[in-house]
């Protein structure tokens, strides 16, 4: 199956890419991806890349890391467990195409449904996850921490 999708902005996406990525190389784009760094430590994403139902995929610029995905699939549904693009590389659409060419992947996969989480502050990536179908299911109440603040569960169906 094919599992690469290319923009016109030489940008390609790559999934099912744990073999390809180590803990320490996570841990360094999800650094610099996030406002207050990485949520994870070296060792949580080390236990991510070995763990039976999670997978990853990447975003590639001139085949520099630029993103990243992490997803858990089981059965007919998937969740994304962390998601980032590289701070240099926002807002220009990238992640967007990036859930995008997810999405399309997991159809080709016959997924069915794909959850997330999201802080209610990320307005901007809300945004996107309501432009792409993602509805708000349900509030998990001060999830999150440093700062502090309540996780959105969204929901797609496929």
């Amino acid at each position: 199956m094919d599992n690469q999708r290319t923009t016109d902005r030489e940008i390609v996406f790559l999934f099912n890419q744990s073999s390809a990525l180590t803990e320490q190389e996570l841990y360094q784009l999800a650094e610099n991806s996030y406002p207050n760094g990485s949520p994870w430590s070296v060792e949580i994403y080390k236990s991510e890349l070995t763990g039976t139902y999670n997978e990853y995929g990447i975003a590639l610029h001139k085949n520099k890391k630029i993103g990243f995905i992490g997803y858990t699939q089981l059965f007919d549904e998937a969740e994304i467990t962390t998601f980032g693009i590289l701070t240099p590389f926002k807002n220009q659409g990238i992640g967007q195409l990036f859930l995008r060419s997810f999405i399309e992947y997991l159809k080709a996969k016959k997924i069915k449904k794909l959850f997330l989480e999201v802080r209610e502050q990320n307005k901007a990536a809300i945004t996107v996850y309501k432009k792409l179908g993602f509805e708000t299911i349900a509030v998990r109440k001060n999830y999150y921490h440093g700062p502090v603040d309540h996780a959105l569960i969204m929901q797609l169906s496929i």
